[in-house]
């Protein structure tokens, strides 16, 4: 779908989920707004992952980081909540800058920044276990929000726009960048492509869209300490989130995220004991099935349907 029935389709959508605090309840809220913050975080992964093809198992170091740099100035600093988020911003794109200068302007392979992320996330989770003024192990508690719309309302805005950037970089002259470093980054930068700068970009990018949603999360759970706010599972669901979607794409992450978080919500309610295996086999077959997510499978229905040429293999279309 494309041209103006899909801009209607996304303005109508839109709207919907503007309108729908007022017909949701409690729970369905609470429920969106974890949809909502995956959407966010899946979505700035895959600006940098999907993009440039440096798969990043550490991602969520920068949710780490804004979550704590959220709970430090609206509790220890009593600073205004809407400066903890932009701190949080601060926060993740500095740690990104000095990130990347380390590990993107070297010659790292990628699988060694994958784990080395890894890593970096796990010290970090240390570190902040260890310091008292924060807490240590026990964490900061965080004065609630007034009302969890205004966790919908951000995370709404947040989505949205982690979505938009994802399709106005893919469509411009710096997105054909992105696509020559991902086909071939030696070969990209013969060219003439600057491989280190665009890489640069797209990570302090990711980290700095990821940092306010990890504020937003302290936020509105009231409560962070290090093996919450660190948690591996918060890297590795972006990660499963955009390779079931479709990595490199725009709207796989949105759709893995979406689908993934309503299946799990389904089967932990349905069939608690066995929901951990159940969703990972099913999410394991389908990448196993369709290396290239769900976009992939709706290339191919597409296809089907209206008789359209066999679709390129490989990552990164729409």
């Amino acid at each position: 779908m494309t041209g103006a029935p899909a801009k209607a389709v996304i303005v109508a959508l839109v709207a919907v989920l503007l309108m729908l605090p007022a017909w949701g309840s409690a729970y369905a809220i609470s429920f969106l707004v974890s949809v909502l913050m995956y959407v966010a975080l899946a979505g700035s992964w895959n600006l940098f992952s999907g993009m440039t093809g440096y798969a990043s198992l550490g991602q969520g170091l920068f949710f780490g980081l804004g979550a704590y740099a959220f709970g430090v100035s609206t509790v220890l600093l009593e600073w205004h909540p809407a400066v903890g988020i932009l701190l949080a911003a601060a926060v993740s794109a500095v740690a990104a800058v000095l990130l990347g200068l380390v590990l993107l302007t070297t010659r790292i392979r990628v699988a060694y920044f994958a784990i080395v992320m890894l890593g970096v996330n796990e010290v970090f989770k240390t570190v902040v276990a260890n310091i008292k003024a924060v807490g240590s192990s026990s964490g900061l508690t965080i004065p609630p929000l007034s009302t969890n719309l205004i966790a919908y309302y951000f995370l709404l805005a947040l989505a949205i726009g982690v979505t938009a950037l994802s399709y106005l970089i893919k469509h411009s002259r710096w997105g054909l960048g992105l696509k020559a470093i991902l086909a071939d980054e030696v070969a990209a930068e013969v060219t003439g492509v600057g491989t280190v700068a665009h890489k640069m970009a797209m990570f302090v990018l990711s980290g700095t869209l990821i940092g306010p949603a990890g504020a937003m999360i302290a936020w509105y759970w009231s409560y962070i300490d290090p093996y919450i706010a660190f948690d591996l599972s918060v890297s590795f669901d972006m990660v499963v989130m955009s390779i079931f979607g479709g990595v490199g794409t725009v709207m796989g992450p949105v759709l893995g995220a979406v689908i993934i978080s309503g299946v799990k919500e389904a089967l932990s309610t349905s069939i608690p004991q066995f929901h951990t295996i159940i969703f990972g086999v099913l999410v394991l077959g389908l990448i196993l099935w369709c290396p290239g997510g769900l976009m992939q499978v709706y290339r191919i229905l597409h296809r089907r349907i209206t008789g359209g040429p066999r679709p390129a293999r490989g990552r990164g279309t729409q």
